[in-house]
């Protein structure tokens, strides 16, 4: 079942021009940023700023985007263009989702193609077929995208290409579990219907009030803790804690998978897959129940 979803995706016209746009779109953004990388060195050489003033600077940033302060502190070390790509891609996955599996289960059900499979294995097993194919198709997808920043990365002379590979690979794995939700609630909205365009239209609009949501929750106390620092004239940032609500949105456990203290990553990890297999467990009992 993954392997078909996988042939599916890559071989229909939807595949294939999501995948060419995607690859064409991040050499694209891989020339701009390296562009507006160059200008920003320039004018901080400009600046007669030094390197490790701006590599504070970028710590104490990242600390206050990732609401971790040890994330912040790790992933500072990371080239400038790899990190933001990786941030960059987290807002971009979810488009990908959306495009590539709206139709998963709910095109099986508009044909009744769903048939040929429940008689030849369990429901459940299907699910997670289409579960894991669309995650392996999303996955192969992203990494297309970092491949091209990295050959940006060690042509420009960023990085050597030890770190280079090293920290991409690290963001592309960091972003699967995070990943993997986005394609779990995919792939359950689509259960829920036999119209693909109902499910199009649901699974957009769950992800557009789930990303507002988390964006007015993540705003309001970042803006205080801008304003408190700029008050106290402070030397440094100190991230606010984080809520309940900013827990809820996949991007959010970037903080934990990308921390170097393991039971952070654990957390994460625990957190993410956790929330993908209820998910699907969801997908599979609506399935089981319903009449195909």
């Amino acid at each position: 079942m993954v392997l078909r979803e996988l042939r599916k995706s890559f071989r229909t016209v939807k595949g294939i021009l999501l995948f060419v746009f995607t690859v064409l779109g991040g050499g694209l953004f891989a020339y701009l940023l390296a562009q507006s990388d160059s200008i920003r060195k320039q004018r901080m050489a400009e600046k007669a700023i030094s390197p490790e003033a701006l590599l504070e600077v970028k710590k104490q940033a990242l600390g206050l985007w990732f609401t971790n302060t040890a994330t912040g502190e790790h992933v500072g070390n990371a080239p400038f263009l790899l990190m933001v790509v990786f941030a960059v891609s987290l807002w971009l996955v979810p488009g990908v989702v959306l495009l590539l599996g709206f139709d998963t289960v709910s095109g099986d059900l508009q044909h009744r193609t769903i048939r040929y499979w429940t008689v030849r294995s369990r429901r459940w097993s299907y699910v997670a077929g289409k579960f894991f194919g669309l995650w392996a198709t999303c996955s192969i997808v992203a990494l297309a995208m970092h491949v091209l920043i990295w050959i940006v990365v060690i042509a420009r002379g960023e990085a050597t290409f030890g770190e280079t590979i090293g920290w991409g690979l690290r963001f592309w794995l960091a972003s699967l579990p995070i990943l993997s939700i986005w394609c779990a609630v995919s792939v359950l909205v689509s259960s829920l219907f036999k119209t693909p365009i109902l499910a199009l239209l649901l699974t957009g609009g769950t992800f557009f009030m789930w990303w507002l949501t988390y964006f007015v929750a993540w705003l309001g106390p970042h803006a205080h803790a801008l304003d408190d620092a700029a008050s106290a004239n402070a030397a440094s940032l100190t991230p606010p804690a984080p809520t309940f609500l900013m827990y809820t949105f996949p991007s959010f456990h970037d903080r934990l998978v990308l921390s170097p203290l393991f039971s952070d990553v654990a957390l994460g990890l625990f957190i993410t897959l956790g929330f993908a297999a209820a998910c699907i467990a969801g997908t599979s009992f609506i399935v089981a129940k319903r009449d195909v």
